[in-house]
Order: C-alpha cells, then sequence, then structure tokens
C-alpha cells in the first residue's frame, strides 16, 4: 500500500486546486510579493494585447471588407500580400492607401498612427496615359 499512497501523493489534481486556491487567497490578502508578481504579469499581458491592432481593408468602391488582426511594430507588406494571395491579385496591381497617403511595403501601424477598427482603401493600379 506503500506504493499506492506515494502514487495519491503525485497526483497533481489536488495539490494544484490548493495551490491555486491559496495563490487567490494571497492575492485578496494584499501580500506585498505576490500582488507584484501578479501585477506584472497582468501588466505583460495588457500590453501584449495593445501590440494587436484591427484594421479593415475595403475595396473602393465598398463591394468587399476584409478584416485583419496585425501587430503594430509588423510592416503593412504582410498585409498586402496577404490580402492579395486570397483574391487572386499581384501586390503591384493594387493600390493600398490610409488616410490618404499610399501605405509603402516598409510601413507600420504603429509608424502611420493607426488604431483599432482603421481602414485601408484598396484601388487598382492604373498605368498609361502618355502617348
Amino acid at each position: 500500500m506503500s506504493g499506492d499512497e506515494e502514487a495519491s501523493k503525485s497526483l497533481p489534481s489536488t495539490s494544484e486546486t490548493n495551490n491555486i486556491a491559496e495563490s487567490t487567497q494571497q492575492n485578496t490578502e494584499g501580500n506585498g510579493n505576490t500582488n507584484a508578481g501578479a501585477l506584472e504579469v497582468a501588466d505583460d499581458k495588457a500590453a501584449a494585447a495593445d501590440e494587436y491592432i484591427r484594421l479593415r481593408v475595403i475595396t473602393s468602391d465598398m463591394t468587399n471588407e476584409v478584416h485583419f488582426r496585425v501587430k503594430a511594430a509588423t510592416a503593412l507588406v504582410r498585409l498586402k500580400r496577404s490580402y492579395c494571395s486570397k483574391l487572386g491579385f499581384q501586390v503591384d496591381e493594387l493600390r493600398f492607401v490610409f488616410d490618404g497617403h499610399r501605405i509603402t511595403d516598409d510601413d507600420t501601424p504603429k509608424k502611420l498612427g493607426m488604431i483599432n477598427d482603421d481602414v485601408i482603401e484598396i484601388y487598382q493600379e492604373r498605368t498609361g496615359g502618355g502617348m
């Protein structure tokens, strides 16, 4: 039976639930060291959530809208390539515009000052006009 007793002691489910209950009690009691660690974890999660931005990509005639979730520091060339591959275009066939300015490959949402639910407009690239 000593083997059974050792096996029951090593079961993680009972010890984990006890640890969870103890850690929540410590956090509510206001123990400085435990709260500091919990606050750091919460701040890290909040910072990680703030890294991502939701962007809406809409065609100029408003017939198609695609939503993207991108990191604020990621170059928008990745969004452009993804959009074009989904809809069967070449990247150089479309013009991506935000606030009246053409988006270059090295632009990032952070650099352009984008926030959640900002709109990127799509226009077909036109060439010609010369004789």
